[in-house]
């Protein structure tokens, strides 16, 4: 990959970066009320707080890994032409879609449902970065994260029928499993995917 490459590479790893950033600053912010006494978070809101970030620390690492493997450090020798204008797309709509989380965080409903509207777009992207792209066929962390994220969006929507109809208020059983959801969906994904992530030397 040629110097001009590298440089689309990391100015959309830039914009990226950016965009998350913002994301868990708007999170963070949404979370704070200075109107009460002793501690001065909204507590109910704990819980999708905690599911934000666990799902955000490895979609934001998976993507640059996947930046830095495919157009980097493999010099983009195995992907079809057009690629990484794809990849720039679709990690910019994901990038989009977080901060749209971080913003929605204090309304569970929302919250949950555009979760699974995330992790569905980023089976779509992985599988489509998986089949489309590589020339090499072979189960890498894509596919794997497409498997992931698919299986999770499922259970999620499975849980969310169960929810009494109501916008700003879920049943207290789920404010306990969504998040185990997500930690469990983070744990899955680093355990099958740890070499990727920490690339032994």
């Amino acid at each position: 990959m040629n110097e001009a490459q590298k440089n689309s590479v990391r100015n959309l790893q830039y914009l990226y970066t950016t965009v998350i950033g913002l994301g868990l600053s708007l999170a963070i912010y949404n979370l704070i009320d200075t109107t009460r006494v002793y501690i001065p978070l909204k507590l109910e809101f704990l819980p999708f707080f905690f599911t934000f970030l666990i799902t955000l620390i490895p979609f934001y690492h998976g993507a640059l890994r996947h930046l830095d493997i495919t157009y980097i450090e493999q010099g983009g020798k195995q992907v079809r032409n057009g690629a990484l204008m794809i990849d720039f797309l679709a990690l910019f709509i994901e990038g989009c879609l977080l901060l749209i989380l971080a913003l929605i965080v204090v309304k569970p409903m929302f919250f949950v449902w555009g979760l699974v509207v995330l992790l569905a777009f980023d089976t779509l992207w992985a599988f489509t970065a998986y089949l489309g792209f590589s020339q090499d066929l072979k189960l890498k962390a894509e596919p794997r994260w497409a498997i992931i994220n698919f299986i999770t969006a499922i259970g999620l929507s499975i849980l969310l029928i169960f929810v009494p109809p109501c916008l700003d208020i879920l049943d207290s059983k789920l404010v306990v499993l969504i998040p185990l959801v997500a930690l469990i969906r983070t744990v899955i994904d680093y355990i099958w995917c740890w070499n990727y992530y920490y690339p032994s030397s």
